[in-house]
């Protein structure tokens, strides 16, 4: 093997190759349909984004949070970052399949397969936190009555 055919992270010149250049040969050698997917799934930057960086003046924001927080108090409260993450994922997928759903009703037309896959997915993540709403223990009958007459 040459010199100029010799592959790995130093160039024939004796220069360190950057991330970005061993990125473009990767791609070149690949072709056009890995560059394009490059560019799918992460575009040319990639900024993190969470529910708290959107404008909370928005209806629609507004309506997420408080579907988080509802789930979030009948799958046993915040009990772990887990837990929260499967209920922001549940949330926004319940948000989807409304979306789809109305969708459906307006125009007809739904991509069938995207739906019931976002269901399979929900079901899954509901039954990680438990389908059945989780109730708090009831002291009994008389500290309720208690209660009553301390209102």
């Amino acid at each position: 093997m040459n010199e100029n055919t010799k592959r790995g992270p130093y160039r024939s010149n004796g220069h360190e190759r950057t991330d970005e250049e061993e990125d473009q040969q990767v791609l070149r050698r690949k072709g056009r349909r890995a560059r394009k997917k490059l560019d799918i799934v992460l575009g040319k930057t990639f900024t993190p984004r969470f529910l708290d960086d959107a404008d909370q003046r928005l209806r629609v924001v507004r309506s997420i949070r408080r579907k988080v927080e509802l789930l979030m108090r009948d799958a046993g409260g915040n009990e772990s970052m887990q837990r929260a993450m499967l209920v922001k994922h549940a949330t926004f997928l319940h948000v989807l399949l409304e979306t789809q759903e109305t969708e459906l009703a307006e125009s007809g037309s739904i991509d069938l397969g995207s739906f019931v896959q976002a269901i399979n997915s929900l079901v899954g993540l509901l039954r990680m936190l438990g389908l059945e709403k989780r109730i708090k223990k009831a002291g009994g009958l008389a500290s309720y009555l208690e209660a009553k007459e301390a209102e």
